[in-house]
């Protein structure tokens, strides 16, 4: 190995060392201290590392992708003095590797062709890019293109790897540690997968999308239910209504319990940005709320949006959309539909549909032919349903 070749890549090397520990830092402040202040690099909506890492896309296997790009350098590091290392007489199996550049080569270019993915998914995906994370993806080429040898074929440093692993499995002892090594590899990786100790974003992912149980086979828009459903309830609510969220609840078991009941959602944001009706601020963000739940259902996903909304309390449109990337929404349309002039629109037709039925609190709901303001208790809330014909499902569980 040329002293030159070894003092770039140690170089860039130790940059990229550093740009990982940074985005370990920007991840941790993102996913485990949502009350710290933004990253350094959170500049826009565009270029944004916080909105990155609070995606699923910012783990493999339960491991943040700062902390693979952690071990990645190190191993680049180890390979670049394992001919020092190697002289030392408890160290004398590291003989073993006797090309350090062609696993330097390997292993940063894959790490490039695996970074490209990820900046695809980044930027048509996410629609925010990591501009740290972009760093550590040309850092990682550059590292590839000096440890390669360009007077070999285009395949040696491969060949190289390849067969010097085949020699070193040969010895006996040499294979039985690979294989405790790739064992334990195997057991830390399974914990953090299944756990996701390291990844409340997927952790959060789960959760959500268990609440999409079985009433989500009959979703239309922001109705809930079977289509030929003979007793329909029509819920007028707010977002930031406290009684508006227990209500969800409660209207979401009544179409999962009984057989013969669907329920329509209607929005009327308490809300003066797009409520004529209110004289003062009133519950605020709620028509940004309604706007989002309503451009949700264009992707059919409007329940999903409910909850979400009703389960994570977003406060801005930023919010809103990092925590919709967890439900795989196209998030640019999105975006655009929740700032038509369309789904605007459909707002306004709500509230004057509210407006003509004299609706003046929320949660108000028309059971059948009855009418109830708020909600009480479960059982109670049950009972009307029946009244009202509700059909039990005769195996409820």
């Amino acid at each position: 190995m040329s002293k030159a070749k070894k003092i770039i890549i140690l170089i860039l090397c130790l940059i990229g060392l550093g740009l990982s520990l940074e985005l370990c830092n920007v991840y941790y402040h993102a996913n485990f201290a949502q009350s710290a202040a933004p990253s350094i690099c959170a500049i826009n909506d565009a270029f944004d590392c916080d909105s990155v890492a609070k995606t699923s896309y910012s783990q493999f296997l339960g491991i943040p992708l700062a902390l693979w790009g952690i071990l990645l350098y190190l191993f680049v590091l180890f390979m670049l003095f394992v001919d020092k290392l190697q002289n030392l007489k408890f160290l004398g199996f590291l003989k073993v590797f006797k090309n350090p550049l062609s696993y330097i080569f390997c292993i940063s270019l894959l790490s490039f062709c695996i970074s490209m993915v990820l900046g695809c998914i980044s930027i048509f995906k996410i629609n925010s890019v990591c501009i740290f994370c972009f760093m550590t993806y040309f850092i990682d080429l550059l590292i590839a293109l000096t440890a390669k040898d360009w007077k070999g074929g285009i395949f040696k440093e491969l060949k190289d790897s390849i067969f010097d692993f085949y020699e070193a499995i040969k010895v006996r002892r040499y294979a039985f540690w690979f294989i405790m090594l790739v064992l334990l590899a195997a057991s830390i990786l399974t914990y953090t997968t299944i756990s996701n100790i390291l990844a409340p974003q997927e952790a959060k992912r789960q959760e959500l999308l268990k609440t999409i149980g079985e009433v989500r086979k009959y979703v239309n828009g922001n109705e809930l239910g079977k289509t030929d459903a003979d007793l329909i309830i029509h819920e007028y609510m707010d977002f930031n209504c406290g009684g508006c969220f227990i209500a969800n609840i409660y209207l979401q078991r009544i179409v999962k319990e009984f057989e013969n009941v669907k329920v329509i959602q209607h929005n009327i944001p308490l809300d003066i940005t797009c409520n004529h009706n209110m004289k003062f601020s009133g519950h605020k963000n709620s028509c940004l709320k309604a706007y989002y739940a309503h451009a949700a259902a264009k992707q059919n996903k409007y329940w999903e949006m409910s909850d979400l909304i009703f389960g994570e309390n977003p406060q801005t449109e930023k919010e809103i959309i990092e925590k919709a990337r967890l439900l795989d929404f196209d998030i640019k349309k999105l975006k655009e539909d929740a700032n038509s002039e369309e789904i605007k629109q459909e707002v306004k037709d709500s509230i004057a549909e509210a407006d003509t039925k004299k609706i003046e609190g929320t949660p108000t709901m028309f059971i059948g032919i009855k009418q109830i303001v708020g909600v009480d208790s479960y059982p109670d809330f049950k009972q009307i349903v029946i009244e009202q014909g509700g059909r039990e499902k005769a195996n409820n569980e």
